[in-house]
């Protein structure tokens, strides 16, 4: 598949295919929630992020190559720590450390969005990826909301919503990677839009986010559903739609509290999710392909296990039904199937798993700004 934001998906990989019973603390014991990270585990992983950084794989594999992992390490510590500060549990020096996060996604995360060109944006020279800028901005509404931005963060956040408006106007459904254009992709920067719209009191920028997030909306209506690739004449390249993309689509809306999120987290649960032990044990996931489509495994979904059961969608649908009030059972009962099949232990060495430990903290702490 081409680098974009699908390949992002997989990296909760531990969800569904660690070993059964490979946590070290049994369920129901008195341990402490993992789910909840503590200080020292926050420090681990952002040391390793803006240290050693993220490697550009998966699980240490050279053959899954994973050249985002940077950015995406980077903006999503920083949306946990974002959202740990507007719940009041916010670590000790959270303004230095959301803008050291920035600072690493404006160099170090932009490397593999440079062999498509950048464009000035204040001082920074930014890639034109629609999902590169829709993470940053993105970072910075968090900054904004949180109470966490500085004079030189807030006039970032103002240009490169302006640039973005501008490019959309001319073509509503940007690329990702070269000419790729993936739907999905669009999510964090119409939630990124919504944000400053609201955040900075910017027409432009809200009739804007608005508009882009009408279009996912359209495109999920099709008869075919939400489709996976268009071109940039919005022409069905991929149309079948995938678990990972409606759970991924969901999350970033209702990041920016926009309603229309609900229509992507629904069309999920309803036609990709499933108890596979039964109604009345608390486990559930979700499948990558709809129900009768035996699609092939591959980078987004990650192993389909016996049923068609994905790694990225039941992943990914831990942060959509936490931000969906509607469905917070499955959230539970994602939470709980993480458990029993052995996410503690990554959990336990957040160092040594930087990517999968900062999306699934995220997914577990998720709430609108």
């Amino acid at each position: 598949m081409p680098r974009s934001l699908l390949r992002a998906l997989p990296p909760l990989l531990a969800l569904l295919t660690a070993s059964p019973g490979a946590a070290e603390t049994p369920s129901g014991s008195s341990a402490p929630d993992l789910n909840v990270p503590s200080v020292q585990a926050l420090q681990a992983l952002e040391q390793r992020i803006l240290g050693r950084g993220c490697e550009p794989q998966l699980l240490g594999d050279a053959s899954r190559r994973f050249s985002e992992a940077q950015l995406l390490c980077a903006a999503h510590l920083s949306f946990l720590l974002v959202q740990l500060s507007l719940d009041g549990g916010a670590p000790p020096e959270t303004p230095r450390r959301v803008k050291a996060l920035l600072d690493n996604a404006l160099t170090k995360g932009r490397a593999p969005f440079l062999p498509d060109g950048t464009a000035r944006v204040e001082k920074h020279h930014l890639p034109h990826s629609v999902l590169y800028r829709g993470y940053v901005l993105l970072m910075l509404a968090g900054m904004e909301r949180a109470g966490l931005a500085d004079a030189e963060s807030t006039a970032l956040f103002d240009a490169l919503a302006a640039r973005l408006v501008e490019a959309l106007s001319k073509q509503l459904l940007l690329p990702s990677f070269g000419k790729s254009i993936w739907p999905c992709d669009s999510a964090p920067a119409a939630a990124g839009l919504l944000l400053h719209g609201r955040l900075r009191d910017n027409a432009e920028s809200l009739a804007m986010g608005e508009r882009l997030t009408a279009r996912l909306v359209e495109l999920a209506a099709l008869p075919s559903g939400f489709p996976t690739k268009v071109n940039a004449k919005g022409r069905l390249v991929e149309p079948t739609p995938r678990g990972t993309t409606l759970a991924w689509t969901g999350a970033f809306l209702a990041m920016g509290s926009h309603a229309s999120a609900a229509t992507f987290t629904t069309a999920l649960v309803k036609g990709y999710c499933d108890h596979p032990g039964g109604e009345l044990l608390p486990f559930a996931a979700c499948r990558e392909w709809p129900r009768g489509v035996n699609g092939r495994e591959d980078a987004a979904s990650g192993p389909l296990l016996h049923g068609g059961y994905s790694v990225g969608a039941s992943a990914l649908a831990i942060a959509a039904t936490r931000l969906s009030p509607a469905h917070r059972s499955w959230h539970q009962d994602l939470l709980n199937a993480a458990r029993e099949m052995g996410i503690r232990p990554m959990l336990e060495k957040p160092h040594m798993h930087p990517l999968e430990t900062a999306l699934y903290w995220w997914g577990a702490n998720g709430r609108p700004w």
